[in-house]
């Protein structure tokens, strides 16, 4: 009876630790989902401030305009991007909750939280792009690229953040037992 209770108990013991290690697994998909999903966004984010510069570079406000609704498509793709990467960043937060990995959890948590300050950049950034992309005046166009510009290079650097979050997220995974 004894031998067939110890059977039963390393049974169980071996069934939870593969749970556990399956659990884990799926924390890591969802944060490097995010983390791909986030550098997708970012390529777009740059993107976008290359047709900015082109911008810059017309002389024609048809040209100019032309650039601006380039750039408004990139930041709405980058936008669309990193909306994915903060629900992936969010399923891992919960994921992780569910193992009880709570540093884990935490670092998904930052990454979310990052990840929506730089979509409400992009957000912020496409208005000002396709007021530019409409507008006839010089001066008007020149202030809202320099606000989006000034956006962009926000959310950026909250992509930037968030990325980093993503990382540590994967350092307290593998310590997390």
């Amino acid at each position: 009876m004894k031998n067939i209770l110890i059977i039963i108990l390393f049974t169980l013991f071996s069934s939870l630790s593969s749970y556990v290690y399956c659990q884990k697994s799926e924390v890591y998909d969802e944060i490097s989902d995010a983390f791909d999903y986030g550098k997708k966004a970012k390529e777009y984010a740059v993107s976008t401030l290359d047709y900015i510069k082109k911008c810059y570079q017309q002389t024609s406000i048809d040209d100019i305009q032309y650039y601006s609704r380039k750039a408004k498509n990139e930041i709405e793709d980058a936008k669309t991007q990193t909306g994915y990467a903060e629900s992936d960043a969010s399923d891992a937060e919960d994921e992780a909750d569910d193992i009880g990995c709570n540093d884990t959890e935490d670092e998904a948590d930052d990454a979310e939280g990052n990840f929506y300050t730089a979509k409400s950049r992009f957000d912020d950034a496409y208005t000002h792009l396709r007021r530019a992309e409409y507008s006839d005046d010089n001066d008007d166009i020149e202030y809202n690229l320099r606000k989006a510009k000034n956006y962009i290079e926000e959310g950026i650097n909250y992509l930037n953040y968030a990325l980093t979050d993503l990382n540590d997220a994967i350092d307290e995974l593998n310590d997390c037992n």
